[in-house]
């Protein structure tokens, strides 16, 4: 009987910590903001060099990826897929940073249907600069300065449009 006691005790301890647990992922889960999950576009003179933006989450968090262009000096123009680093989202106001980035002759916002069309495609270059982006949650979409030491930022004031479906 004494045993039972102790095995009734040692699962309701289990179980309390389970729900503990489970209640903290909802709770994260209902700060996010679904309708800013999408697509997300900043149109430049040349369709081809416009940047996205894709916001999903992952894990009860906010997780993003930036597709952007930068000028090569002369040389065209390079195309960069990256993580948005340290990815804040709340208020209102939104930002993140894009570190090195592995620069290629063919936009990165594509769907690959086999892997080996991947492998045909290699680097050009890498830029380290340090992109920071930082700004406002607009209704339609956001409104975000660029700040980079080297001036890789594409323009200082960038405005994002959801994409609709």
């Amino acid at each position: 009987m004494r045993n039972i006691t102790i095995l009734i005790l040692i699962l309701s301890f289990i179980s309390c910590n389970s729900d503990k647990k489970t209640s903290e992922l909802k709770t994260d889960s209902k700060n996010l903001d679904s309708d800013l999950i999408g697509i997300y576009e900043y149109k430049t003179l040349e369709q081809s060099e416009n940047h996205y933006i894709v916001i999903d989450t992952l894990n009860g968090k906010y997780s993003g990826l930036y597709y952007g262009t930068e000028d090569s000096g002369g040389h065209g123009i390079f195309f960069y897929g990256n993580g948005m680093e340290t990815l804040k989202i709340g208020e209102n106001k939104i930002s993140f940073e894009i570190g090195t980035r592995e620069l290629y002759e063919t936009t990165r916002m594509r769907i690959v249907k086999h892997k080996r069309d991947l492998e045909k495609d290699s680097t050009s270059g890498i830029s380290k600069g340090q992109l920071k982006y930082s700004g406002e949650i607009t209704k339609n979409g956001f409104k975000l300065n660029c700040e980079s030491e080297f001036g890789y930022c594409w323009a200082n004031e960038l405005n994002f449009e959801k994409l609709t479906e």
